[in-house]
């Protein structure tokens, strides 16, 4: 199955700010990143997820409201799950980098693959509510199964619109990438990451 990662636009978020679950709005008009990523999706695709985040479900709409209803669109209905969700900061979430005492961030950033922040979640713990996601669309997968019985089809081809936190988890588990390095590849707001699984 071709799954299509595609990041959420840009926001108004300050550079330096850590921000998973805080959502700031839009910075351009939604439509410019649709037009922009849109090139890069498939003419056609059976099923479409999105993460719950406003910033990611206004991007889903703008490119759903892209695909021409009269290419069988109408009957795809756009699901959220919400194993998608940027990591949770807890009570860094919203606030600039240098606000948070340098003393609780150089231990996080020294092992940000295991350690929490406050009242929030490890690398960790959002891997492992992707790598469930992923589970359950893999080609034996629960969710997939049932999708395909219930419409009667192969499950060829899926669209996700989500974070940066969850694509990075995803490839990094697709391309054998260790963790500690998930953040050195660019991951940049509308871009489109195509695999199989």
């Amino acid at each position: 199955m071709e799954l299509y990662l595609i990041r959420h636009p840009e926001t108004i978020a300050p550079k330096g700010t850590c921000y998973g679950r805080t959502d700031f709005p839009l910075k351009y008009p939604v439509e410019d990143t649709a037009d922009s990523t849109f090139s890069y999706l498939p003419p056609n695709f059976d099923h479409f997820i999105v993460s719950p985040a406003p910033r990611a479900v206004k991007l889903a709409n703008a490119l759903l409201s892209k695909y021409n209803p009269n290419q069988n669109q109408m009957d795809i209905v756009m699901h959220t799950d919400e194993r998608l969700l940027e990591m949770d900061f807890g009570d860094w979430d919203g606030k600039l980098w240098e606000e948070i005492p340098r003393k609780d961030t150089i231990p996080w950033m020294k092992d940000f693959v295991n350690a929490r922040t406050p009242n929030g979640e490890a690398f960790t713990d959002l891997i492992q509510r992707v790598d469930l996601f992923l589970e359950d669309w893999k080609p034996n997968g629960i969710l997939k199964q049932k999708w395909e019985e219930k419409n009667n089809q192969k499950l060829n081809s899926m669209i996700v619109v989500c974070h940066s936190g969850p694509i990075r988890a995803i490839l990094c588990r697709i391309n054998g990438t260790p963790h500690e390095e998930a953040f050195k590849s660019p991951v940049d707001f509308g871009s489109v990451h195509k695999i199989e699984i």
